[in-house]
């Protein structure tokens, strides 16, 4: 019941705000980005902000194997900017999985707009309990594993579908080590957590452990905590005061966590990481 309930909440919660999240806080329609912006060293633009992770999850992703092409999975996968980026530039078939029967829609609409409808399909589905869609070489998570209400079985649906060899990447954010013990930050996780519709947020240890125990061998865990942009306490405390008001609107509840994860950011409370595994068996 918790898994359905939680999966229906976060569909919800995307079917509501997704068009706003790309008009206020994500890259747009055009680039269909509904993650974090990393400026890493020689990202000057915004534009390249947004690009950097799907260029970092290509990069993560096995070779194109001899005579054969590469077949991809996307957990959580928005309207499909991630999908078709590397279906395109890895000449890749491309499965995109989400909750959200909305952002189903408009990432069909994407992927026929820009002629890529043989190489990228997309099903409203539940990653914690994926249908029949074959075996893939590689599967990305972007921001979406911080959703699932049970990690470990997150990492054995995804160890069913994936052949030895094949890679899974995760970019979320993390608990930070030291907050267990910091009493000053449950409220600030709380809102955050709650606002974003996350019951997964752990740490990078924990999610290290379950990785392995279902099969996979860790090959790269990046912190890019550093080159993530949190606006000034000036203007985040007062917004915080602002969105502490019991309004009955998701978006608001929404800007809510976004206020609370700058928060969580400034203080390293939170951590941003890009982890990289192989599937052993």
């Amino acid at each position: 019941m918790e898994e359905r309930s939680q999966a229906q909440a976060v569909a919800n919660y995307y079917n509501r705000n997704t068009r706003l999240f790309l008009s206020l806080g994500g890259s747009g329609i055009d680039s269909a980005a509904i993650h974090r912006q990393i400026w890493t060293p020689g990202v000057h633009t915004r534009r390249a902000s947004f690009a950097f992770l799907d260029e970092h999850v290509a990069g993560s992703l096995p070779a194109k194997p001899g005579g054969r092409g590469l077949r991809f999975l996307d957990l959580g996968c928005g309207i499909g900017g991630s999908a078709t980026w590397i279906a395109s530039h890895l000449e890749a078939q491309v499965v995109g999985v989400t909750l959200s029967s909305g952002q189903v829609r408009m990432a069909q609409q994407r992927v026929s707009r820009l002629g890529l409808a043989e190489r990228c399909q997309f099903v409203q589905a539940d990653f914690l309990h994926l249908p029949e869609l074959g075996i893939f070489d590689g599967a990305w998570a972007v921001e979406s594993y911080s959703h699932a209400v049970n990690s470990q079985r997150f990492f054995e649906q995804v160890a069913r579908v994936l052949r030895p060899g094949g890679r899974l990447v995760i970019a979320d954010d993390f608990i930070a080590p030291s907050t267990a013990n910091n009493p000053c930050s449950t409220r600030w996780v709380e809102q955050f957590t709650s606002g974003w519709q996350l019951v997964n947020l752990g740490t990078v240890a924990s999610t290290l452990r379950q990785a392995e125990q279902a099969g996979f061998r860790l090959m790269s865990d990046e912190d890019l905590s550093q080159y993530l942009r949190f606006a000034p306490a000036w203007v985040t405390r007062p917004a915080a005061v602002l969105l502490s008001l019991p309004l009955p609107w998701s978006f608001w509840r929404s800007l809510r966590g976004s206020t609370a994860l700058q928060i969580c950011g400034e203080k390293g409370w939170t951590q941003y990481h890009f982890i990289t595994w192989e599937k052993v068996l």
